[in-house]
């Protein structure tokens, strides 16, 4: 599960979060616990990477989003990538993964940003697709 995500207008200042009151939007996702927190700078580039991990009681597994926020300037940008494992012989999420990436998305939505990728966006192949070539 993959989401690119861009501010809506990199340049009106008024409606800019600081990355700290975007991560605790995050950060208040129900039931989401957050693994890991990296803040780095690279000359004027800001890039926090956030790891945050949910446990689905429905399919008895854990699903994570790995978040990377950066700002540059007046421009903002965030990447969710999800991943999640099941229980049983085909291991299988049941769509666990991709539902905390629709959330950490949706608290990224509330802070001003939109979807302008997603994997969703590209032609699903299915189970049995995903393992032949």
């Amino acid at each position: 599960m993959f989401y690119y995500v861009w501010c809506n207008d990199p340049f009106d200042s008024s409606k800019k979060n600081t990355l700290q009151e975007i991560h605790e939007k995050i950060h208040y996702i129900e039931g989401a616990e957050q693994i890991s927190k990296s803040e780095q700078t690279i000359h004027d580039v800001i890039i926090w990477t956030l790891v945050y991990e949910k446990y689905y009681f429905r399919v008895g597994s854990y699903a994570s989003a790995t978040i990377v926020l950066t700002e540059h300037g007046q421009g903002q940008t965030a990447c969710v990538v999800s991943s999640g494992g099941g229980t049983g012989i085909a291991n299988l999420s049941l769509g666990a993964n991709r539902k905390f990436a629709k959330e950490c998305v949706q608290a990224l939505e509330a802070c001003g940003f939109h979807i302008i990728e997603s994997d969703l966006d590209r032609e699903e192949k299915g189970f049995v697709g995903r393992f032949l070539k």
